[in-house]
């Protein structure tokens, strides 16, 4: 092999490296993983997380304007565990305490010494709601098509 050519190799191997290592804490960084509430429970205190439960009906308590709001979320698999959690800042729509259509919290704070979760970040998702109107959605649509 001449000098040329490997020098152009190695100049490609650490090009190539360089890249991947980019890709990799990229992807690394932007990972999104939540703990339900009996892992974050079980972990103990932490900074920077994100949990993720069932709004435990008739714990919602909507303060004023600029005022948090405070609930309690369950975890599915263990329904006696509970985390209350206190959010300030813009409630989703889809945020609402509806027996009938229960709803599914993400949240991203902290989690405090005392059991609390001060968090920073609220996500509600209430699938059931949205599916059952696309099922009779998709019925109509095949319906009519006949």
């Amino acid at each position: 092999m001449s000098g040329k050519k490997l020098k152009f190799m190695i100049g490609g191997l650490v090009v190539v490296l360089a890249v991947g290592t980019l890709v990799y804490f990229a992807i690394k960084g932007n990972m999104v993983y939540y703990y339900t509430v009996e892992e974050l429970t079980a972990k103990g205190p932490s900074q920077n997380v994100r949990v993720a439960g069932d709004l435990v009906n008739g714990t919602l308590e909507k303060g004023g304007v600029g005022e948090p709001i405070r609930f309690e979320i369950y975890d599915k698999n263990a329904p006696d565990r509970t985390l209350f959690i206190k959010y300030t800042g813009a409630v989703p729509d889809t945020f609402k305490d509806d027996p009938a259509n229960p709803v599914e919290v993400v949240v991203e704070g902290d989690y405090l010494n005392d059991g609390s979760f001060d968090a920073n970040f609220l996500l509600a998702k209430c699938p059931s709601k949205y599916e059952k109107a696309l099922d009779e959605k998709s019925a109509q649509s095949s319906a009519s098509g006949q």
